[in-house]
């Protein structure tokens, strides 16, 4: 029991001189954090979306994309100098057959999309996929997150009843 109060009492004692000189080194410089709308765009053309121009509109950042009878839009957050550091995909999707109680079932029964309803004279389903975007990864550490909007996004547009036009 005295060998485990010492060592206790040891530890205690060195911490704050551990947690000090921890303290007083300079962290390393750390690269740009984002990607830049252009380049985002450039590469979900490359991958056969038709991309929009990018737009600013009350202080966000986006550009739209038709892929598939679908047209959602990627907007950007968190952005310094042109570079942004958060992606949203986003898809409003009309159609008599979204309802309140669909969006919820949704919500519980998948993961990665979130949805919102707005209940307006045509009802909407609103859904979403955020991405954080590491430094030094480029667009390609897009592919995944793309992956699974581009797998999800029909299934839900299918489930608020939406038919694309043919």
């Amino acid at each position: 029991m005295r060998r485990l109060a010492l060592a206790a009492a040891l530890l205690m004692t060195l911490s704050p001189l551990t947690a000090g000189a921890a303290l007083a080194q300079t962290a390393p410089a750390t690269a740009s954090r984002g990607l830049t709308p252009a380049e985002v765009g450039a590469w979900i053309t490359g991958l056969g979306g038709r991309v929009g121009p990018v737009q600013t509109e009350n202080g966000l950042t986006f550009f739209t994309v038709t892929n598939a009878g679908l047209t959602w839009a990627v907007f950007f957050y968190g952005c310094e100098a042109g570079v942004c550091g958060e992606v949203q995909f986003s898809a409003v999707v009309p159609g008599a057959g979204a309802t309140l109680d669909k969006v919820n079932a949704w919500n519980r029964d998948n993961r990665y999309l979130k949805a919102f309803y707005t209940a307006t004279e045509i009802p909407t389903a609103t859904v979403q996929y955020d991405v954080v975007v590491l430094s030094g990864g480029g667009v390609a550490q897009l592919a995944d997150p793309l992956a699974v909007w581009l797998q999800l996004l029909p299934k839900f547009a299918g489930e608020m009843g939406y038919v694309a036009p043919q």
